[in-house]
């Protein structure tokens, strides 16, 4: 009986991912599906540790993964709710300047974030979720008089998270 080599197998699908086929979005935020320009989808790399030897030092997986921040670029909407709705959210996050500010305008401080990958016939077929998310940076927009109206103005978000996990659709 003759074995088949895992190194022989033909996978099941040989479409590529299309990089303009995805979504991003925060469920427990109204206005944070973020009129997604790109993602940066973060890198994952573990620490290492050092095994000294008598002749050179070795290198050994370590006990932990790190994962790189998730960064988004997000087109600005007129009423720019976008935004606002991110900066409300890490304000709420940091240090209020006003009792007001302390009232509860979020249910949670984080929240999970939904990366939805489409196949080639715009079906989703990937979800990507990002547990606990929380904004560390938003970005500036650039605005001038001297560009055309079919330019739409962008900002930069970055989101820590604490893992994400696959959900195969």
């Amino acid at each position: 009986m003759a074995q088949t080599s895992v190194l022989t197998q033909i996978p099941e699908n040989t479409n590529f991912l299309q990089p303009t086929k995805f979504t991003f979005t925060i469920p427990g935020i109204p206005f944070a599906n973020y009129f997604c320009q790109s993602i940066i989808f973060p890198s994952i790399s573990t620490t290492e540790a050092l095994q000294p030897t008598p002749f050179s030092d070795a290198y050994r997986y370590g006990d932990k993964l790190v994962f790189d921040p998730l960064t988004i670029t997000f087109l600005v909407d007129e009423d720019f709710r976008v935004w606002e709705e991110t900066f409300q959210w890490l304000s709420y996050l940091t240090n209020p300047v006003r009792f007001k500010e302390f009232e509860p305008r979020f249910s949670s401080r984080y929240y999970d974030g939904i990366l939805t990958f489409n196949t080639n016939s715009n079906i989703p077929n990937l979800r990507i979720k990002f547990l606990n998310c929380h904004p560390t940076s938003l970005g500036s927009i650039q605005l001038s008089s001297s560009d055309s109206a079919l330019v739409t103005p962008f900002a930069d978000l970055t989101i820590r998270y604490d893992r994400f996990i696959f959900e195969r659709l």
